[in-house]
């Protein structure tokens, strides 16, 4: 485990670029360090991820000094620790609704005595635990627990709601949000482009942004527009969806060539 760049920057309060991936492809995360960004995030919500493709796309961002990072669908899903052991260093929870879900997802990720993340070893070296490699035995917990980054997504009016007390939750780094669980549960199934969804996004990042927490956003083929205006209102952690990237950026290219 490396020093949390993404970290870093995001306490100094800079802007933060990644790179959201679908797919366990180790050459797309060294197309995201030639690209200059900062992290990549393995979606093993809905991806199809296994654990040892995980452990090659994180040794892979580990060669190229890019953060690995994961999305899981929540606390529950069993995979928390099997990931940061393959050396993840930061999860994205999704659909996080409370601070009791907040608090719950800070407790998976960090060492007692800041959470309940189980040991593989009295040193952290047991054989289930690549993280700790170059690490001092006795430092190795306490620079897991500094260097861990926790993500809550916020997919729903419930989340919404909460955002301030979510905010609040010791160790929760980022707040992101899901334009399309938000849309779906507000009644625009499909549509996050309405009006009412951005003003949602919209006003979600301006009152997480107050709490003191940073905020994210993914950014895809119909992004600049709303990108600009959630930045403006604080977003600073910027992930980039290469699949709707790359299918607009195509389409731009064949329509300038005119074929």
């Amino acid at each position: 485990m490396k020093k949390n760049k993404m970290k870093e920057k995001i306490l100094l309060g800079d802007m933060v670029f990644g790179l959201g991936l679908d797919s366990p492809d180790p050459m797309m995360v060294e197309y995201a360090a030639l690209a200059r960004l900062d992290f990549v995030r393995f979606d093993c919500e809905q991806g199809p991820y296994t654990l040892e493709s995980i452990e090659h796309a994180v040794r892979s961002a580990e060669a190229a000094d890019i953060v690995p990072t994961a999305r899981v669908s929540g606390v529950e899903s069993g995979f928390v620790v099997q990931l940061l052991n393959r050396g993840v260093s930061g999860l994205t929870f999704a659909h996080t609704r409370t601070a009791r879900d907040a608090a719950a997802a800070v407790r998976s990720v960090k060492f007692a005595p800041e959470g309940d993340r189980t040991l593989t070893s009295p040193s952290g070296h047991g054989m289930h635990a690549r993280w700790a490699l170059g690490l001092d035995a006795q430092d190795a917990f306490a620079f897991a627990n500094s260097e861990t980054l926790v993500v809550c997504t916020i997919e729903d009016p419930t989340g919404l709601a909460n955002i301030g007390d979510i905010a609040a939750v010791p160790g929760v780094d980022v707040i992101t949000f899901g334009p399309n669980d938000i849309a779906a549960t507000m009644g625009y199934t499909g549509d996050t482009m309405h009006p009412e969804v951005r003003k949602a996004v919209r006003d979600g990042i301006k009152r997480a942004t107050a709490a003191g927490a940073a905020v994210g956003i993914s950014v895809g083929s119909r992004g600049a527009e709303w990108a600009a205006d959630y930045v403006e209102a604080g977003a600073r952690v910027l992930q980039f969806l290469p699949a709707p990237l790359m299918i607009d950026a195509v389409a731009r290219t064949r329509a300038d060539l005119g074929v």
